[in-house]
């Protein structure tokens, strides 16, 4: 039976020679940790626990190639940071509004990443101007403000169904303008995961 206070690479070599409990110890150590990281960008607990899974997975199918001496953890961040990008490479930012990723994933803790900041959000807000006024307000009101459909729909004396449309409408048309900047958003993503 593994131990649970046994180090990384000791449960890793336990791994190796087959023993499960050893794994799945590594799998308790660090999925909370790995979980808390990933919803702070996607925020599907659902898409988090299958980038996690789907990491363990390979972390269990590459034990014999692994060399790791001291905390698997590095090792862990590093490629689950790398799967979260592949999932915004893959669906376009087609689960995550444009506008939420901007406000809560993007920092201005550097010169470079400030004016990349900027930039990208001069470029949201032009294209978010080009709404007609009431599907921009229906829109602000959705993502901006975190209104539910029906408090927007009372607030403007609409049907929720009309309320859905606009914000469906305007997230089509925002995901299709912003698709041409998606390396500049997965670039300000990469910078804000080192």
């Amino acid at each position: 039976m593994a131990n649970r206070k046994l180090p990384d690479h000791e449960l890793l070599q336990r791994c190796r020679e087959g023993n499960t409990r050893a794994f799945d110890l590594l799998f308790e150590r660090y999925f909370n940790r790995l979980n808390l990281f990933a919803l702070k960008y996607i925020r599907q607990q659902s898409i988090t626990e299958e980038l996690i899974m789907d990491l363990m997975l390979k972390v269990w199918e590459k034990k014999d190639n692994f060399q790791e001496e001291g905390s698997l953890g590095p090792y862990l961040f590093k490629a689950l940071k790398n799967s979260m990008i592949d999932h915004f490479r893959k669906k376009e930012l087609s689960t995550t509004p444009i506008c939420e990723l901007m406000a809560d994933t993007f920092t201005q803790d550097t010169t470079n990443e400030a004016v990349s900041y900027n930039e990208l959000q001069k470029i949201y807000l032009a294209n978010l101007n080009q709404l007609s006024p009431q599907r921009k307000l229906v829109f602000e009101m959705s993502r901006h403000e975190n209104l539910s459909y029906r408090q927007i729909a009372d607030n403007l004396n609409l049907s929720v169904k009309t309320v859905e449309s606009h914000v469906s409408a305007a997230l089509l048309f925002l995901r299709k303008k912003m698709r041409s900047h998606i390396n500049l958003i997965i670039f300000m993503i990469t910078i804000h995961f080192l």
